[in-house]
């Protein structure tokens, strides 16, 4: 097993040995700054071949990377089957923007999100160390996810919300049977989960304090496979990968795992990681060459899953890792754009964040920072059918017909410009 159980702060490398610390590092922590911790694993050097991973680590999903999981115990996983999701090439939208390009599609998750690869692992972690229960401070993918999965388990959960929350997401998130408390701040939801834990012994899965570190650290380590996957799925590991960021989580985890291919001896560099944000805290921060990142001014984004004015140390550690991009974008106008394309050029209706990689990737190309020829991956997080009421604001109303068939090509040829001989 290559778990150690230690963690290891990414910023110091101060290491604890530690499976309850969820507030960061103490040692270089201050009112302006925090960095999360990742566990610590002693992994093994080999020769290199793609099928010696193939062997170290047959078939797919959570069972088949254990030994690259923060888990000290050999009892069989309650899983959902998450991961092993589709890699899709996009051929019309690459052929326009002269890129190889490719989506990983978290659509094909369980809950229909990337969430469920943190929540496999969140909620066996959980049941390893036989907490009480899991806690949230979600407003709809984190916690809609950990529900489902805790339900899976018979395992409490607890969702911090939000008053006023996406209604379709708040009904994912109830009727996997989680319970589910609103309130009117995102520090009130915060300071409950910070008593749940440190007087009632409950797991939290996300942040709780400022400066942000993000996510349960251990939890983060289920974004590792989708570097796993891509490893298995491709014969040449793509030059950029593109992640929409709120926390990082997955842009971190997606950095790591390949960090720990290089490692083990399987790839020789750690693709390039591009993240996509709204506001654009990180991205301030790294293009500056900043440790300490600022909180920013929104402007009312319509991708609600990923907007935050806030920004992680772990985000930032994983962009100089992999000499990575950040970039932020500007209004809803190229976020709804984006998401219009994916779905009419390549069939793929994806939540607004998800489809602001391609936002974020048409403004990196229109800079020079990606250029043509390179093979491109961008993570679609979540369907779209969990917001549609987003997506059905800036669509037209549907023409109404008297059903003769003169009316209907005039609908056709001035509504949607189809020409039908007859």
């Amino acid at each position: 097993m290559y778990y150690t159980g230690k963690m290891k702060c990414l910023y110091c490398g101060q290491e604890y040995e530690t499976e309850t610390m969820f507030e960061g590092c103490p040692k270089c922590h201050n009112d302006k700054f925090a960095s999360n911790l990742t566990p610590v694993y002693e992994l093994p050097k080999t020769d290199g071949k793609k099928e010696t991973f193939m062997k170290m680590f047959p078939g797919s999903g959570l069972e088949a990377y254990r030994a690259l999981l923060p888990f000290k115990g050999t009892e069989r996983f309650v899983d959902l089957g998450a991961g092993n999701t589709a890699l899709t090439k996009l051929e019309r939208l690459g052929e326009e923007l002269e890129i190889d390009l490719y989506m990983k599609d978290e659509t094909r998750n369980p809950t229909w999100g990337h969430k469920d690869r943190l929540n496999a692992v969140l909620i066996n972690k959980a049941m390893e160390l036989k907490a009480p229960g899991v806690i949230y401070a979600s407003t709809g993918n984190n916690g809609a996810s950990g529900a489902a999965f805790a339900a899976k388990a018979g395992l409490p959960c607890i969702i911090m919300t939000v008053t006023g929350v996406n209604k379709t997401l708040e009904t994912f998130m109830q009727i996997y049977g989680a319970s589910l408390i609103g309130v009117k701040t995102t520090a009130d939801r915060w300071k409950v989960l910070k008593h749940m834990v440190d007087e009632n012994g409950w797991y939290p899965a996300t942040n709780y304090v400022v400066p942000i570190v993000g996510s349960n650290p251990w939890a983060i380590d289920g974004y590792k496979v989708i570097s796993y996957e891509l490893y298995k799925q491709m014969d040449v590991l793509p030059d950029k990968i593109v992640v929409p960021i709120c926390y990082g989580d997955a842009l971190f985890g997606i950095m790591k795992g390949f960090s720990e291919l290089k490692e083990m001896g399987f790839i020789d560099k750690i693709p390039q990681m591009v993240s996509v944000e709204d506001y654009g805290p990180v991205a301030k921060a790294y293009n500056g060459n900043l440790d300490i990142i600022e909180p920013v001014e929104g402007w009312g984004s319509v991708a609600s899953s990923m907007s935050t004015i806030w920004g992680t140390y772990h985000s930032l550690h994983a962009l100089k890792k992999s000499n990575g991009l950040a970039v932020s974008l500007e209004g809803n106008g190229e976020i709804n754009e984006a998401q219009r394309e994916l779905a009419q050029k390549e069939g793929v209706y994806c939540e607004s964040a998800s489809a602001s990689t391609l936002a974020g990737l048409r403004r990196l190309i229109s800079e020079g920072k990606i250029k043509k020829g390179e093979k491109v991956v961008i993570l679609i997080t979540a369907s779209g059918v969990k917001d549609t009421a987003v997506t059905s604001s800036y669509l037209p109303d549907i023409p109404e017909s008297n059903a003769k068939m003169e009316d209907i090509y005039s609908i056709l040829e001035a509504t949607y410009h189809i020409h039908v001989n007859n």
